[in-house]
């Protein structure tokens, strides 16, 4: 199981059809593999912070820790970690 930093901090949700640039990781993965924990993890910071959030084949969820702002997304099966994000 995966955990997310305790100290990641919610900063804005982009919706479908958004994707993370500048990768520093990129994995594919399955229906039923842990990155769908880190997902919900994902999805409950956010909701705790007030920012509406969804899951959907295309998202990014955007972040800060320690001053620096971390892109996670979600696209097709594919999961990735960046530090920038592409909005259409």
């Amino acid at each position: 199981m995966y955990f997310l930093n305790t100290e990641l901090k919610a900063v804005a949700f982009h919706h479908y059809p958004s994707s993370v640039m500048e990768r520093i990781f990129l994995m594919e993965y399955s229906q039923d593999d842990n990155i769908q924990n880190i997902e919900n993890q994902l999805l409950e910071l956010f909701k705790e912070s007030g920012i509406k959030s969804y899951k959907d084949n295309k998202i990014v969820f955007e972040c800060e820790l320690n001053g620096h702002k971390i892109f996670y997304g979600f696209y097709d099966w594919v999961f990735s970690i960046g530090f920038s994000c592409q909005t259409r």
